[in-house]
């Protein structure tokens, strides 16, 4: 084989190789084809990669400061969900003379925000509106909710839990909870003042998930309770979730309230 036909070759490897590298940019910039729920924004028969959960327990009135802490913190919620996860916000309030029901106030996947968004082929200041008006606006509109009280004669914690576990299908999700975790349900009431041992609570409230599950129990401390029996709610609800293999991260005073 002459000189010439080694250069040749070499000539066609190297130009295979660039076409080759050529595609594989366009085939990284070109951006992916999603099928998307128009009303959800969530992804058509594929599961979210994370799905965060707000169960906020409206049972009382809150001072015009508390509607603002709660503004201020689901603003904070919205900006930090990942492209394509869910956020679920649920009310759990009744009217008088009702039992509590669960209200579903939001329920989007995020669009992606500008740190998501690749400006060789994208509009980015575009996206970023489309995640303003579609994603955190509304929640802004929640707090008018908020500012009413519900006036319910039970108010059965565990049973929305459980039924909120149940709908969870995602690989990995977080549970907000925002309550004073005072169950006043069908099987147990804490306002009687002996509180129920964590077996006998796993036994009539079972968690059973695939899913790898976080709690976060933000507390509203009512001064109307002794803190001892704060203290032991909270430790009760926190080993409720521990012994069934949920990951408790925080227990944390959200505000207090009357």
């Amino acid at each position: 084989m002459s000189r010439d036909d080694i250069k040749g070759i070499l000539i066609i490897v190297i130009l295979v190789l660039l076409g080759a590298l050529g595609f594989l940019l366009a085939y990284k910039l070109t951006p992916n084809s999603y099928d998307v729920d128009a009303k959800t924004m969530c992804l058509k028969n594929k599961p979210s990669p994370l799905k965060r959960v707000v169960l906020i327990d409206k049972s009382d009135r809150w001072a015009s400061a508390n509607v603002e802490r709660m503004e201020e913190w689901l603003s904070h919620i919205g900006e930090n969900i990942p492209m394509n996860s869910r956020l679920n916000i649920l009310s759990l309030s009744g009217s008088k003379g009702k039992e509590t029901r669960v209200k579903k106030i939001f329920d989007k996947c995020s669009p992606g925000s500008e740190a998501d968004c690749n400006a060789l082929y994208e509009n980015c200041r575009d996206i970023r509106k489309k995640f303003v008006v579609a994603f955190e606006e509304p929640l802004f509109d929640i707090t008018t909710l908020l500012s009413k009280s519900g006036t319910a004669q039970k108010s059965p914690l565990f049973e929305t839990i459980t039924t909120i576990f149940d709908d969870i299908k995602s690989q990995k999700a977080e549970i907000h909870i925002v309550s004073d975790f005072m169950e006043n349900g069908h099987k147990f009431s804490f306002y009687k003042g002996k509180l129920p041992s964590v077996k006998e609570l796993i036994k009539e409230y079972p968690l059973p998930t695939k899913a790898r599950v976080t709690v976060y129990m933000h507390v509203i401390e009512r001064r109307r309770h002794k803190m001892e029996l704060i203290d032991a709610v909270k430790n009760l609800w926190r080993d409720y979730f521990m012994q069934q293999g949920i990951r408790v991260k925080e227990v944390k005073r959200f505000f207090i309230s009357d």
